[in-house]
């Protein structure tokens, strides 16, 4: 037998074959196409090897699996993907987990944790499928949220197993389902308590394994009907249509390529409906809509996660000493927590009357605390006493941060920018709280933009 990478592969003494999926050197399972090959290898074996009565697949991480590796296709395709090159690999996909469904000996899934996308499909391609309860775990086909359809089969399973309008709805929105709404819909048969679903799945392959899918029996029909002759289906589809118009003005290809597989894939066998599913996940991935989206939701995001461009060392820089333009709600309020923390503050307005006002809220917020025991006066006399307001510029000499939370307006924040920077250090930190404005684009304003940042905090500061 070929050495499986990804799938962990145990035969018990009463033969049904444990396969717990776990890709190497990953934080959670992904297609790799390591895995396939090695999916497809299991399968197989399953179906020849005599001493084999059944299967359970499992997840040896705390999610069952993520899906397709989006990373990697991106990666393998690249900015202008072949049409074969794509089209061969979703068939190796959907070929691997027809094996499963197709093997002749019942295979269960043991879902022990999240099963989105391609995990979900493995899944679906089961003869049976038990949850855990780990209130934690989603279920779902969420790739219409990264402008693809699910390519391992889920236009076309999950139809002929719930029924067309309640698969569309799930598909073409990206739900996520908990365990027991999975149940209630129809996605899996059973939910058990977390760390039972293996013995479940076992129990029931050993028990009552059926080794054919429905959809592979003859004379199946998709519940509630499917294609032109079927009124209900028909209204879904002329309804659904119309929603999606609504929603997207038909700028996201990625719902009317779901609807359109759904629609041509339910009126066919499986077999020939896999082929009308891949021909529009090509389409899809050839879409520059689509490989944007991936790109900038799923890729892009995920480096902006992990502070990728941030410094890998960046300098520790302590502020004792803050400047702050604009004595509103916000202002106030940044005065109030940075004094609260020890700072210096330096709060200023157009008038010494807004800037007083704007310490007057600190004011009011001592006398809460005092009235509640948790500030006694020598320290709130002492916080106060850390805020200086006026209307002079120059009262931000020393500050090592100045933080600017004037109204939203580019002139406004230019002129407050200029003016600041005319007093302060050459080191010093001149910071934006704009929530509308991008900080590029007012940084412009700035003598020093590698010194200009943005910092946001949310209202009101004192309570968030």
């Amino acid at each position: 037998m070929t050495k499986m990478t990804t799938i962990d592969w145990q035969l018990d003494d009463d033969g049904v074959a444990l396969l717990t999926i776990d890709v190497p050197k990953l934080p959670m399972n992904v297609m790799t196409p390591e895995f396939l090959t090695d999916i497809a290898t299991a399968a197989e074996r399953i179906g020849s090897d005599d001493a084999v009565r059944g299967a359970v697949i499992t997840s040896g991480k705390a999610a069952f699996m993520a899906g397709a590796d989006l990373k990697g296709i991106v990666k393998t395709f690249g900015s202008q993907p072949d049409v074969k090159e794509v089209y061969n690999w979703c068939r190796g996909l959907q070929q691997a987990l027809r094996k499963i469904e197709t093997c002749g000996k019942p295979v269960a899934a043991a879902i022990n944790g999240t099963a989105l996308g391609g995990g979900l499909e493995v899944c679906l391609a089961c003869h049976y499928r038990v949850a855990s309860d780990n209130p934690k775990s989603k279920l779902g086909l969420p790739e219409v949220q990264v402008g693809l359809l699910p390519g391992g089969g889920g236009t076309q399973r999950l139809p002929r197993m719930i029924g067309i309008e309640p698969a569309l709805q799930l598909i073409t929105q990206g739900k996520h389902l908990s365990p027991q709404k999975a149940l209630e819909a129809g996605i899996v048969n059973e939910v058990v308590k977390a760390g039972d679903e293996v013995a479940a799945a076992k129990r029931w392959v050993l028990e009552s394994g059926t080794a054919e899918q429905p959809w592979d029996q003859k004379g199946f029909k998709v519940p509630g009907g499917a294609g032109l002759m079927n009124p209900k289906a028909v209204q879904t589809f002329v309804f659904g249509s119309a929603l999606m118009q609504k929603m997207t003005n038909h700028n996201y290809p990625a719902p009317v390529a779901i609807m359109s597989a759904v629609y041509e894939g339910t009126v066919l066998p499986i077999d020939k409906a896999l082929d009308i599913e891949t021909k529009y996940f090509v389409s899809l991935l050839m879409h520059p809509v689509s490989r944007n989206m991936i790109r900038t939701l799923f890729v892009n995001k995920g480096a902006a996660d992990k502070l990728v461009r941030r410094p890998q060392e960046p300098a520790e820089r302590k502020v004792t000493r803050l400047g702050i333009l604009g004595a509103g709600m916000m202002g106030a309020g940044i005065a109030w927590v940075s004094a609260y923390a020890g700072m210096d503050v330096v709060l200023l307005d157009t008038t010494d009357e807004k800037a007083d006002k704007g310490k007057d809220y600190a004011r009011e917020l001592a006398e809460k605390l005092k009235g509640r025991g948790k500030l006694s006066d020598d320290k709130a006399d002492a916080l106060l006493a850390r805020i200086t307001t006026g209307t002079d510029f120059d009262l931000l000499a020393g500050c090592e941060l100045v933080i600017e939370a004037v109204f939203e307006d580019r002139k406004i924040k230019a002129d407050v920018t200029r003016r600041a920077e005319a007093v302060l250090d050459d080191d010093a930190i001149f910071a934006s709280n704009t929530s509308t404005l991008p900080i590029s684009g007012l940084a412009k304003a700035s003598v020093r933009p590698q010194q200009f940042i943005g910092i946001h905090f949310f209202s009101p500061v004192d309570k968030m």
